[in-house]
């Protein structure tokens, strides 16, 4: 994904009979690269966009499910059936990627007999998986963060990732097989 900025020239010295809709026809027949599709914005409007819904449109649809082919399938469907509307400009449905999730499961009852609690959980979790800056490194006017998380073969084995101990109140060590992680595909992150 990437911006182009186009600056226009006022209204007033545009061709004769040339407005918004016919520019932007001109301009997307002519602008066209693989594997991405125009959106036209102002570019202010598209920062807001990105902002308020992850999405580089003002209109967009986030499309889940429980598996790949079925998204996608929808998606296409979506796509052809808007494209027929004269109020759409343009459709375009994103092709996913298959992504890699790991699902954690609290077993509270398991974890109160360790003294833990679900954000004592989460934690480990978070830090051991996803990572937590632990400092700042300062170059001089340059900072960098210092993230710290497992490393990425044993964070990436569910089977390895239910061997983590996590420590409890008591100094005792909780297997955290008791979490029931499990890996699952998914769409897009």
């Amino acid at each position: 994904m990437y911006d182009t900025t186009i600056m226009l020239k006022p209204r007033e010295k545009w061709r004769a009979g040339m407005n918004y809709e016919k520019l932007i026809q001109e301009m997307d027949a002519k602008l066209q690269f693989p594997g991405l599709s125009n959106t036209w914005t102002m570019p202010v409007e598209n920062r807001l966009d990105m902002e308020l819904t992850g999405i580089k449109t003002p209109l967009g649809m986030k499309i889940q499910g429980p598996t790949l082919e079925g998204i996608q399938q929808v998606g296409a469907q979506i796509q052809q059936a808007l494209s027929g509307l004269p109020q759409v400009r343009s459709v375009f449905s994103e092709r996913v990627s298959q992504g890699f999730y790991v699902n954690i499961e609290v077993n509270r009852e398991e974890a109160s007999r360790y003294g833990l609690t679900v954000a004592d959980v989460q934690q480990a979790v978070t830090s051991g998986i996803g990572g937590e800056m632990v400092t700042e490194n300062i170059e001089g006017r340059e900072r960098y963060p210092v993230n710290v998380r497992y490393s990425r073969d044993f964070r990436d084995n569910v089977d390895e990732l239910r061997k983590v101990l996590i420590g409890t109140p008591s100094a005792r060590k909780s297997p955290s097989r008791k979490w029931h992680a499990s890996r699952f595909h998914a769409g897009p992150p």
